[in-house]
């Protein structure tokens, strides 16, 4: 279940959270632990998008590595965050990705 942080971001009742920043930034928490995402907007299956690249969830933001068990389960709380917000999330290996 999600609630709503404000008009950007939401929390979950799992313990983590979905805030984006800016126009090209998110952040993905979890306590006090903070992964900060480059992410782009886009359209897919007609339905709007945040892309993100494939390596998104490798590390935290304090460089710590982050398994890759643990890297899927982001992945997915992150992609109900979207849903939630009625935004589907597309895993992009593009140039444009950092």
């Amino acid at each position: 279940m999600f609630t709503w942080l404000n008009k950007q971001g939401v929390r979950s009742d799992r313990g983590f959270e979905v805030q984006f920043t800016g126009r090209f930034d998110a952040e993905y928490r979890e306590g006090d632990k903070v992964i900060e995402l480059y992410v782009e907007s886009g359209i897919e299956g007609g339905m709007p998008c945040i892309m993100l690249a494939p390596n998104s969830f490798a590390r935290w933001s304090d460089g710590q590595p982050i398994a890759a068990e643990e890297q899927s389960q982001m992945l997915k709380n992150f992609k109900e965050a979207m849903q939630f917000q009625g935004l589907k999330t597309v895993v992009a290996n593009r140039t444009v990705m950092k």
